[in-house]
């Protein structure tokens, strides 16, 4: 396996327990500019783990690092998509995308003319007025992956990439999530209990047990699918 770059985001020792839930051990890294797809069976650890991401609870042990700054418990620290809708139906695109820089300190007028700037590399210019509730569906999923950049232009952490979408959405969204992460520096951490997903995203696999500990990374070579595919699937099935 090739040696991962600089880490962007790194978890050392998560330990979390809820009532549904148990992360024991969680060690993770994305490095930068790359995407690391990790593989689960548990989705209710999985939650619990975006929870912790997006700073809604923090860990009992263990630390996050983003671009090597402590940030466990940081509420916005990086943008994270969670797998059901989160923005408010009555709010424009406009005002849940300009939401985070403003809790940065940013003027509201100026994050508002830098939403619209960057909505165009979403295909969002023409829907960034309008209230998330009457936007069609697969643009409501991508203004959600859109808030998510403006929180951050570093790394998106996302739960089930647009899987409430139909097959032709989910292959627009997709596709437009990777041209965007191709062209700029932006790193993604994708969780799916789908292998295609998985492969789809993934420079990097990450599959973990029922307690979100690693049972093994393959660094996905994308002109040996098939032989990717029977590491992914050994390690994914042996869970």
């Amino acid at each position: 396996m090739k040696k991962l770059s600089i880490p962007i985001l790194e978890l050392s020792n998560i330990n979390k327990k809820t009532r549904k839930a148990l992360i024991e051990r969680l060690n993770l890294t994305v490095p930068k500019g790359d995407t690391l797809s990790v593989l689960y069976k548990n989705e209710n650890n999985i939650s619990l783990l975006t929870e912790l991401l997006s700073g809604k609870t923090k860990p009992e042990k263990g630390k996050i690092f983003f671009k090597s700054d402590d940030v466990t418990g940081e509420k916005n620290a990086f943008g994270v998509v969670f797998d059901s809708p989160v923005l408010s139906k009555n709010r424009t695109i406009s005002e849940c995308a300009s939401s985070p820089i403003v809790k940065r300190g940013l003027a509201r007028s100026m994050a508002v003319v830098l939403v619209q700037k960057e909505a165009k590399a979403f295909g969002l210019e023409e829907y960034i007025d309008n209230t998330i509730g009457s936007l069609p569906k697969n643009i409501a999923a991508r203004a959600e992956v859109f808030t998510a950049y403006m929180c951050s232009h570093d790394l998106i952490a996302i739960n089930e990439p647009f899987s409430t979408l139909n097959e032709d959405e989910r292959k627009t969204e997709t596709e437009l999530l990777i041209n965007l992460k191709n062209s700029t520096k932006l790193s993604l951490l994708i969780f799916t209990k789908n292998i295609d997903t998985a492969l789809q995203f993934g420079d990097y696999i990450m599959v973990v047990n029922d307690k979100t500990e690693s049972t093994g990374i393959i660094a996905c070579d994308k002109g040996k699918k098939d032989k990717t595919l029977q590491k992914v699937k050994e390690l994914f099935d042996a869970v």
